[in-house]
């Protein structure tokens, strides 16, 4: 290889190692590896910028609308009267669960197929006596080996599509991967379901980190006649202290959430914190305040405003941002009382400076309407269970699934592509009101629209320089020149990447590599792209691979090893049935 093609392979392996060990987040790892490559000389800008006019980046865009527009309508509502029956057969749950999931899953983008089953399917397994715990991972895995099966499941498939049609290989049809992805699919949901009760943890709410808010809380009662008396919040100050930044105030009867710091104190405001034990103490020696009476002590209960248990989803605008700069609180309109990560409560004193990531776990202090507003949100997934009213019209129900059918018949019969498909799907929805143009422009997730163009660049650059070239070859030596066994390397090196990273950009990067095995062999490159497709969405063995794992990760208190002990099984299963079958889905 030349000089250029190790600086291509050097940032690449910079930016994922850069993901994988550091956890910094795709887009930036990504781009500041794509921009380096581009201040080198190493790769031509028009190359490097490639996926801005790529269809398949072009067509995930509009399906994160489409899939905002059928959630915001309330039509996947009626699923969970199918997937919800009444048993306490933990193999039976699992059972109703993942497939309706799965088929879900083949036509909706899978965050918010979680982002609305999670809540409810946690609730109701609690009412059953079965642990959150042993539903939530097969409802992750449920929507990935779902996504698998269509070109529309994930956004990787249609990347992988993308870039199949800019190699001058054509498009795929709707279900042309389904005749691979079915059986992995079905395979993958077999294994989980049979060994459930062997490979996930038993863990009901009690043990969840954060099931007793109130170790976090302190009351404080204002003075009459002290100096705090109509002073604002932001103009109180103590040596040791901070912020003085109260998750409530208790008024005349009433409570104030997440109070502005503008807001003024009154004589005999209580004041609820969450605050680490030294904070609480310079608050003690404030002159002004005294303790709160001890009316509420010993009965068990949290704040009086309203408690609201949320995972920080992928679209959350305030992802490395700290607790305590009060950005969550200007954002949301509601006070952190407690996060957890990796199953585990992040103690008090490090609150105010825990920088908040994808899949954290926090506890809120919010007002009644909180959860009415984020009902449908997937920057925050509510996770308790709440009865906040529906916002949509009746007929938005099934007017967005008539709109999803006749995108996935048109796509299907080839009568327009899966862009023009999403396209007009996107304008229907807009133009009956089902999803505003507001909404529209928060739906569209611009970091993993950049983590995505910046991962083709890449792609294009080990592509251009004879990285991809001489990776491939490798792959092909270690094959003994066996189209066979160097179609399972490649899943291999694959399902090994997507684990560490993201799926999308495993995808994008395997893709010029697989292709050049292809060549290499002289062999048709279908089923090398295919491989590629299945393997960058297998992800099960670990938490940050695929964004609905860390989803599910805080709300089931699960720990790292239980990815682990649950996913390898299901990987191993549907690895085995893919190599096994592509060759003769898609002969060499």
């Amino acid at each position: 290889m030349g000089l250029d093609a190790w600086l291509a392979l050097g940032a690449t392996a910079g930016a994922l190692v850069a993901m994988a060990a550091a956890g910094v987040a795709a887009d930036r790892a990504l781009s500041i590896a794509l921009a380096a490559l581009l201040l080198g000389d190493v790769v031509e800008p028009s190359r490097a910028l490639s996926g801005f006019s790529n269809t398949g980046v072009a067509t995930v865009a509009l399906l994160f609308l489409v899939a905002a527009g059928v959630r915001r309508s309330g039509a996947l509502e009626p699923a969970l009267r199918v997937i919800l029956v009444d048993t306490r057969n933990v193999r039976l749950a699992q059972l109703r669960l993942m497939f309706p999931v799965g088929a879900l899953s083949g036509f909706l983008n899978n965050t918010p197929v979680v982002a609305m089953l999670l809540p409810d399917l946690r609730r109701w397994g609690s009412s059953r006596g079965i642990a959150p715990s042993l539903l939530l991972i097969p409802l992750s895995y449920a929507t990935i080996l779902g996504g698998m099966c269509t070109l529309i499941g994930t956004s990787t498939n249609l990347l992988v599509d993308g870039l199949m049609h800019d190699h001058g290989l054509g498009h795929f049809q709707l279900f042309t991967i389904a005749r691979l992805g079915v059986p992995a699919a079905i395979a993958g949901m077999l294994v989980m379901i049979l060994l459930a009760t062997v490979l996930l943890p038993r863990r009901d709410e009690r043990g969840l980190p954060l099931a007793d808010p109130r170790e976090f809380t302190a009351e404080l009662v204002v003075e009459a006649g002290g100096p705090l008396v109509g002073k604002r919040l932001r103009d109180v100050s103590a040596p040791g202290l901070r912020s003085f930044a109260p998750v409530e105030i208790q008024r005349d009867g009433g409570v104030i959430a997440a109070p502005r710091s503008g807001e003024r104190l009154a004589a005999g405001d209580v004041l609820v914190f969450a605050a680490p034990s030294a904070a609480i103490l310079a608050m003690h020696r404030l002159a002004g305040l005294a303790a709160a009476d001890a009316r509420r002590a010993g009965d068990g209960r949290g704040p009086a405003g309203a408690l609201v248990e949320a995972v920080i989803g992928p679209r959350c605008p305030l992802i490395g941002e700290s607790v305590g700069d009060g950005s969550f609180r200007r954002h949301y309109g509601a006070a952190v009382i407690a996060v957890a990560r990796d199953g585990r409560r992040v103690a008090a004193a490090g609150l105010g400076a825990w920088e908040i990531e994808v899949g954290d776990t926090v506890l809120l202090e919010a007002d009644e309407e909180f959860a009415a507003r984020h009902r449908y949100g997937t920057d925050l997934i509510l996770v308790t269970a709440h009865d906040a009213p529906a916002v949509h019209a009746r007929w938005h129900a099934p007017f967005s699934l008539a709109v999803l059918a006749a995108m996935a018949a048109a796509a299907a019969l080839g009568l327009v592509s899966m862009f023009v498909a999403a396209l007009g799907a996107t304008v229907a929805l807009l133009g009956a009101r089902v999803i505003s143009w507001h909404d529209a422009a928060r739906e569209i997730d611009g970091r993993v629209m950049l983590a995505i163009v910046a991962a083709i660049g890449l792609g294009a650059a080990l592509e251009d320089t004879g990285a991809a070239h001489a990776i491939a070859a490798g792959l092909v030596s270690l094959g003994g020149d066996s189209p066979w066994l160097t179609l399972g390397l490649v899943y291999a090196a694959t399902a090994i990447t997507t684990e560490l990273v993201t799926n999308n950009a495993a995808a994008v990067l395997m893709v010029p590599i697989a292709l050049s095995a292809a060549i290499g062999l002289h062999v048709s490159p279908i089923p090398f792209v295919a491989v590629v497709m299945i393997a960058a969405s297998a992800s099960f063995i670990t938490p940050i691979g695929y964004q609905t794992n860390l989803m599910v990760y805080g709300p089931g208190g699960y720990r790292f090893l239980d990815f682990v002990r649950a996913g390898t099984p299901v990987s191993l299963a549907v690895a085995a049935v893919t190599i096994a079958l592509a060759p003769y889905v898609f002969p060499f």
